[in-house]
């Protein structure tokens, strides 16, 4: 794992001495912070970076350590696309599958008789998988604003219309009882946390679209084609809402569409 300056790191995680935990530290804590033991990162300047890296998802930045010990910082107005592996597992999410995009990002998708038939599964977690993200401007999900800002999205689909996903971190409540804790007997057991995927399509020209609710959003964006994109997800038993499956469904919509 990435070491942190100390100055760099007491900053980071908001840790007051002599106090209890701030504020920033309780924001911190559910914030979704993911280190990569190797980056691939290209510069809106041109210029390109490698090395061990650090993502604020909450804020948008990358945080890359250099040899003589200072800090440098990226926010997403300086930098284009980076790739990203060996990422460092989040104690308090455990272990599990890993979804690998590459297939759904090179263009596959079910029933294709070229390219054939993916893994259906996640794969197990493998250090070696490379993510990609890209950056965009966005209005930070204010719909009623035009403002819009660069933020990083991690890419899942191939295009010309891409699928897009942002992560963070929720907590849930572990209860007993049908009626959670307001049942007779109830009582709250604790919280624990889990990722939450939020999906975006970007459209050739760069806007971004919010699939809040995946299907009616995306039959919308795609409404000449709705019906073949309904049946293609029956037959191949794909869901709307689970990241990998969703891919290949946008990567079969782009595969209808006429430019």
């Amino acid at each position: 794992m990435m070491k942190l300056p100390t100055v760099v790191y007491a900053l980071l995680t908001g840790l007051a001495l002599g106090a209890g935990p701030t504020v920033q530290a309780q924001q911190n804590q559910r914030a979704l912070v993911q280190e990569f033991a190797g980056s691939t990162i290209l510069l809106t300047s041109g210029d390109t970076l490698r090395g061990p890296v650090t993502l604020r998802r909450d804020q948008d930045v990358l945080l890359m350590a250099q040899p003589d010990g200072t800090l440098t910082t990226l926010s997403a107005v300086s930098v284009n696309s980076f790739a990203v592996k060996g990422e460092q597992i989040d104690s308090r999410l455990g272990n599990g599958y890993y979804d690998n995009f590459l297939d759904a990002r090179n263009g596959y998708y079910y029933g294709n008789p070229v390219y054939g038939v993916p893994r259906l599964r996640p794969e197990t977690e493998n250090l070696n998988r490379v993510r990609v993200f890209r950056s965009f401007r966005w209005n930070r999900g204010n719909d009623y604003s035009d403002f819009t800002s660069p933020a990083f999205f991690e890419q899942l689909s191939n295009g010309p219309r891409m699928l897009l996903r942002r992560e963070s971190l929720v907590e849930r409540t572990v209860n007993n009882g049908p009626y959670g804790g307001y049942g007779y007997g109830g009582r709250n057991f604790g919280t624990y946390t889990e990722k939450k995927d939020d999906f975006y399509l970007a459209t050739p020209t760069g806007s971004i679209i919010a699939l809040r609710s995946p299907k009616k959003d995306l039959l919308a964006v795609f409404r000449g084609q709705a019906r073949q994109l309904e049946q293609y997800a029956r037959d191949n038993r794909l869901s709307f809402t689970v990241a990998r499956e969703l891919a290949f469904i946008v990567n079969y919509a782009n595969s209808l569409v006429k430019e």
